[in-house]
């Protein structure tokens, strides 16, 4: 119960450990697959999930704190190059999709906190109406902050292949600061995209967009 990502009893940050694996494939590799001899019981050209598109920075703000005025600046970067290049506009990615956070459970204030920083810079790029209608998932509160383990990665392409997402863990109590947020219950959710936002020290960010197999 002591971590409570997004929770207004949040007060600190629980370590994990653990360790994740994923495949990346090219679309021409898996479309060479696709002429090899079907095997019984086995897709050979099964696409759990579409990377559409990475994006890394580092501000140099802090050893530690994140800059939540860059965090909001290489979101707009990140969103503007995803709709010129694949043609997903915002609207589309907060109406059908989630939003796998980085949320720490670090302590609850309006003047720092990592919660405080990624819903300002959500709202600064998607504004009030679409961030509404996005849905919030955080994993760290099932498995603490695992450091340099991405297990958020891989839980996005699950909820995309299976279309249910997990509920926020330990909220209980809403947090007036972070205002009008929509924070996952849990359970079946239709979804065509996963945005992805992690942090690192010195102001390290990086965001990635997943789509569902079925993207085009």
């Amino acid at each position: 119960d002591a971590a409570c990502p997004f929770d207004r009893r949040r007060s600190g940050m629980i370590m994990g450990a653990g360790g994740i694996g994923m495949v990346l494939e090219t679309e021409s590799s898996c479309q060479e697959r696709m002429k090899l001899p079907a095997i019984k019981g086995c897709n050979p050209c099964e696409i759990r999930a579409r990377l559409l598109a990475t994006q890394y920075s580092n501000s140099a703000f802090h050893g530690a704190a994140l800059d939540r005025k860059h965090i909001a600046s290489e979101l707009n970067r990140f969103l503007s190059e995803i709709e010129l290049v694949h043609g997903i506009s915002r609207a589309e990615i907060a109406t059908h999709g989630v939003y796998f956070s980085h949320e720490t459970s670090t302590h609850a204030s309006a003047a720092a906190s990592c919660a405080g920083n990624e819903v300002g810079a959500l709202r600064a790029a998607f504004g009030d109406e679409l961030l509404s209608k996005l849905l919030i998932l955080n994993t760290k509160g099932f498995t603490g902050h695992p450091m340099g383990v991405s297990f958020e990665d891989v839980a996005a392409v699950e909820v995309l292949m299976r279309q249910v997402v997990p509920p926020m863990p330990n909220y209980k109590e809403r947090d007036e600061y972070l205002g009008d947020i929509k924070i996952s219950k849990g359970g079946a959710y239709a979804c065509r995209y996963a945005l992805r936002f992690a942090a690192g020290f010195g102001s390290q960010v990086a965001f990635a967009l997943y789509a569902s197999s079925q993207h085009e």
